[in-house]
């Protein structure tokens, strides 16, 4: 089930075009229609144009001997952390030896095992989600999920979110459930215990200066994890999330041979069995280039026409997915999308699926970390500012106090 791993790691690289400097100005937010960004859901925290942050080069693992690293490191109590060794890759990108993987591993690429991650959403539900981002072609994916007030989750490398800080912080502002995917994209189990601690800290890092908060939900690039991984995920607060339905998007031009059409009868037929889904799906795509973010806008239209999409987050009926409580995100049963400070309180107008959609959401199973509720609309009202957000000003100075955002 392994992908050619060293051929997505450089498909990554070239879309993403990023230097090695750890100094990024944050060029103006992309909008390729011509039309302005609305202004933010969540408030974001000042932003000069230049992080001020000590990243690792880009692209390359996250070295594991700077303070911080031992820092994270000495915070984590990793003493039940399984023993499974790392898995040697080729530089074809596969495991050297896949039947010396033990199958008391759980690794998810070799036996589909798994332990507590989430796949799936409820019956009737789509959880939108994209990988790779932000990258250049990011702009018009979100062009897109803005003209239907669409959320989905993002998986964000952190290579790429100091490479386009004024893309990721425009997603964080939307109101999109932003989520880990590593620093450099490199299989999961490939990595040492220290090496993925330093992966997805300083992905966490990045996402924390930028936009203020910080995530609770991973996938592991190329769905590469094991009990090793797991353990490692849950010691820093993390869900792994995989899925169920692959668009093997990434294969098109210049990943591969797969067309536009290929892509496009892989939705249809699962739009076609629809009526008789046992589940819902969490749904593999990429913001990863030009061919992913056309094939995405597309079908989001007949997905929406077919199933009630939303991030993963809220087809969990999790209204936190990041650390910071006073902030909540849209859920199928009616929380709002908004940040609580002190006296202050922000709603949104979006609900957890932006469009309505037919089919209808089921009830969930408990798993993972998420909370697994009943099902229910977020029907929400228009969002307001409280004229007493004065601490919030510096973030979204262009909104005056008192003005609707959306």
């Amino acid at each position: 089930m392994y992908l050619k791993l060293s051929v997505i790691a450089a498909l990554v690289a070239v879309a993403t075009a990023a230097p090695s400097s750890t100094t990024v100005v944050a060029p103006a937010p992309s909008s390729t229609s011509g039309s302005s960004t609305p202004a933010p859901l969540i408030p974001l925290p000042p932003f000069s144009g230049t992080l001020v942050g000590a990243y690792p080069t880009q692209d390359k693992i996250a070295p594991t001997d700077t303070p911080l690293v031992k820092q994270w490191l000495a915070e984590l109590n990793l003493t039940n952390i399984a023993t499974w060794p790392v898995v040697p890759f080729t530089a074809a990108g596969d495991p050297k030896n896949p039947s010396a993987i033990p199958a008391a591993s759980c690794d998810w690429t070799e036996t589909n095992c798994i332990n507590k991650d989430l796949t799936t959403c409820p019956l009737g539900v789509w959880g939108l989600t994209y990988d790779d981002g932000p990258t250049t072609f990011s702009g018009k994916l979100y062009d897109f999920l803005d003209t239907t007030d669409q959320k989905a989750t993002l998986f964000y490398i952190g290579s790429n979110v100091v490479q386009n800080p004024a893309l990721a912080r425009r997603a964080c502002g939307a109101g999109h459930q932003i989520a880990v995917h590593t620093w450099s994209h490199n299989p999961s189990t490939s990595l040492t215990n220290e090496q993925f601690v330093a992966e997805v800290k300083y992905t966490e890092m990045a996402i924390k200066e930028l936009c203020g908060f910080t995530p609770r939900y991973f996938r592991p690039p190329y769905g590469d994890i094991d009990d090793r991984i797991r353990g490692l995920l849950w010691a820093m607060g993390y869900t792994s999330v995989i899925w169920d339905l692959d668009t093997n998007d990434w294969m098109m031009a210049p990943g591969g041979t797969r067309t536009m059409a290929q892509v496009d009868a892989a939705f249809a037929q699962w739009i076609a069995a629809a009526p008789t889904d046992k589940t819902g799906h969490m749904v593999l795509e990429h913001e990863l280039y030009a061919n992913t973010v056309d094939a995405a806008i597309a079908n989001l239209p007949k997905v929406q026409a077919t199933w009630k999409a939303m991030p993963v987050s809220a087809c969990m009926n999790d209204p936190h997915p990041y650390q910071e409580k006073n902030i909540t995100l849209a859920t199928m049963n009616g929380a709002k999308t908004g940040v609580t400070n002190g006296n202050t309180t922000t709603s949104s107008s979006t609900t957890a699926g932006g469009s309505t959609a037919t089919g209808s959401a089921g009830t969930s199973t408990a798993s993972g970390n998420a909370s697994h509720s009943t099902t229910g609309s977020g029907a929400v009202s228009n969002m307001v500012v409280s004229s007493s957000v004065t601490v919030l000003a510096a973030a979204a100075a262009a909104v005056a106090l008192g003005q609707m955002l959306f």
